[in-house]
């Protein structure tokens, strides 16, 4: 995977959640949502899986550029790509 040019390395979990967020780009996503979709769970309030991963994102997709994942009170979303 790339940003601009330059290689990013993702786990196979990385690349499902940041998937998910595009698909629902522009969209505000819950922890709940996301893991339902990227784990097949059902959520469990005591996990903190999300916010880990995300914060693996975002060093990884935003290190060096301008910020594209977000949170928004319990969510989390991309921009729509005309909003990027």
């Amino acid at each position: 995977m790339k940003r601009a040019g330059h290689p990013m390395e993702l786990t196979p979990k990385e690349f499902a959640l940041l998937d998910y967020l595009m698909r629902n780009a522009g969209r505000c996503v819950t922890r709940a949502m996301i893991i339902e979709h990227v784990w097949n769970l059902t959520f469990d309030t005591m996990t903190n899986v999300v916010d880990v991963y995300i914060n693996y994102l975002r060093k990884k997709v935003d290190s060096g550029y301008e910020k594209k994942v977000d949170s928004h009170g319990s969510g989390r979303r991309l921009p729509n790509w005309e909003e990027a």
